[in-house]
């Protein structure tokens, strides 16, 4: 999820990164947290949120934290 949003150069809602995962990677993509914990697309951007590694701006939109750090725990989830 965090290459979608880094690698485009589209800027989205929540609502709309959520549909941008499911046309991406499926719609029962899961993503993994660095503890090898596996959850639901519906709750990547809370989780990245809670940790630091994403922001809402004021007009609602989702980027990165500009001090994001990735670990390398997403190479197992990918599919």
């Amino acid at each position: 999820m965090i290459f979608l949003i880094e690698e485009s150069d589209e800027q989205w809602t929540p609502e709309e990164l959520i549909e941008a995962i499911s046309n991406t990677w499926g719609k029962d993509v899961h993503f993994g947290a660095c503890s090898g914990n596996a959850f639901p697309k519906e709750y990547a951007l809370d989780f990245l949120i809670s940790r630091g590694k994403a922001v809402l701006s004021d007009d609602g939109k989702v980027a990165l934290h500009p001090s994001m750090q990735i670990c390398d725990g997403h190479k197992e989830f990918q599919g």
